[in-house]
């Protein structure tokens, strides 16, 4: 089945294909891509964005294209997978860059879990800060990632791109946006019900070892996955769901925890709520229970 996300993807990669003599004329020597980084499954390239708002901001982004059945993995690949490792050292007049991430989807591979992409190709768009505000930003990057199939294949992919304020969105800007579309709304846990201590628990007892909780929904919505990260070695199983709206109660199987639990400190955790409405990010702080 086609998702809308798909469809979208697709009519804006046509459009784009379509335009590409007249808009690569209008951008003069300034590239609006760089090459393409060829792996077995997956390539990938630096695209062009929109200018940011503030003087010294740039809008870029990361594109890997999957070959058909291939996927990756997002910044926590669940169960199984492998994180992508981003290097920007070779960069120049790069202050700083952060990649923001569209909401993922959770596959089952050998009865275990692992969240990523595999809608023909993902990108992640960037925001770039340069040292120098009237100097152009140099990107290198270097990417280690995975394309997976019916096995994984480590990848390393290089490209670079040079972003200069001349006043003109890139080629793929559109394709930027459309990706940001669906990057998780940020928000508070009150924003959603899970900043009381009954609302969200984890509990280590042999009996019912996990994460318990009970966002407050709105009226009619489902809730479809949530995607927990926590401090290091903790790793938690899909969520089993009853209810909707704030009626919705989840529980998230612990899959791993560290040897050691300071039962007496509390542990923080980065909710990825996807909902039949919205996808949302929140972090809540929960203490251990027996």
């Amino acid at each position: 089945m086609t998702t809308r996300r798909q469809a979208m993807l697709g009519a804006a990669g046509a459009g784009l294909a379509a335009a590409m003599p007249r808009l690569a004329a209008a951008q003069g020597d300034v590239a609006a891509a760089s090459p393409w980084s060829v792996g077995l499954g997956a390539k990938m390239r630096l695209v062009r964005g929109a200018p940011l708002a503030d003087r010294d901001g740039f809008g870029a982004g990361i594109e890997i294209a999957l070959d058909p059945g291939f996927k990756t993995y997002w910044r926590m690949p669940g169960d199984a997978g492998i994180p992508p490792v981003f290097d920007w050292s070779l960069s120049r007049n790069l202050a700083a860059i952060a990649p923001d991430w569209p909401a993922p989807r959770r596959f089952e591979e050998a009865g275990v879990s692992a969240i990523g992409y595999a809608d023909g190709h993902v990108v992640l768009p960037l925001r770039v800060s340069a040292s120098d505000a009237d100097a152009p930003v140099e990107l290198a990057l270097s990417l280690v990632f995975a394309a997976c199939k019916t096995i994984c294949v480590p990848e390393k992919a290089e490209a670079s791109l040079t972003l200069a304020h001349d006043g003109k969105d890139g080629l793929y800007a559109a394709l930027i946006e459309m990706a940001a579309r669906d990057i998780p709304e940020r928000v508070e846990a009150a924003a959603i019900g899970l900043d009381q201590p009954q609302s969200a628990r984890l509990s280590l007892s042999s009996g019912g070892c996990g994460l318990a909780l009970r966002p407050a929904l709105h009226e009619e919505e489902h809730l479809i996955d949530i995607f927990v990260e926590g401090p290091a070695n903790w790793l938690f199983g899909a969520p089993r769901v009853t209810g909707q709206g704030a009626a919705t109660d989840v529980e998230l199987p612990l899959a791993s925890k560290p040897k050691r639990v300071d039962r007496a400190a509390d542990a923080p955790f980065t909710l990825t709520i996807l909902t039949d409405l919205r996808a949302i990010e929140t972090m809540i702080v929960v203490r251990p229970e027996a």
